[in-house]
């Protein structure tokens, strides 16, 4: 399994490190036990500040990852929908000459922040079809 936490890396030479000062396994066990609770503690403070964020009643400090989405979702809109009826529109009003100056946007870029969002909220979807999720 691959370790995203950067500092596991850290700690993982540092733990081989320091394998020479402890003399038995249950000392080991006990220092690699407290430093992997201390790799912890990050992600936990991080998870506390996301639920407290949720809770926000203003929608610029709760609403920021659905923002995120809807504005994917619009860009993607106006690349395959919108902007080729505007286009074909156009092309019928004999106007092409505005139709080609119409904006097309870079999706690439897009399309990777809405699969990870949507990946993100699938693996949420399954914690909670598994009974897995915390609150």
């Amino acid at each position: 399994m691959i370790n995203l936490n950067p500092m596991a890396g850290i700690a993982n030479a540092l733990m081989g490190g320091l394998d020479s000062l402890f003399t038995s396994d249950e000392e080991r066990a006990k220092a690699e036990l407290s430093l992997n609770q201390q790799l912890q503690q990050p992600h936990i403070l991080q998870a506390l500040a996301n639920i407290e964020e949720a809770k926000h009643p203003s929608r610029f400090v709760s609403g920021w990852r659905p923002a995120l989405g809807w504005l994917c979702v619009f860009i993607l809109a106006w690349t395959w929908i919108v902007r080729d009826l505007i286009i074909i529109g156009l092309n019928l009003a004999d106007r092409a000459d505005i139709a080609s100056q119409l904006p097309a946007a870079d999706t690439s870029t897009v399309i990777t922040l809405l699969l990870c969002l949507l990946g993100l909220g699938g693996a949420r979807t399954v914690e909670k079809l598994k009974g897995v999720a915390r609150r």
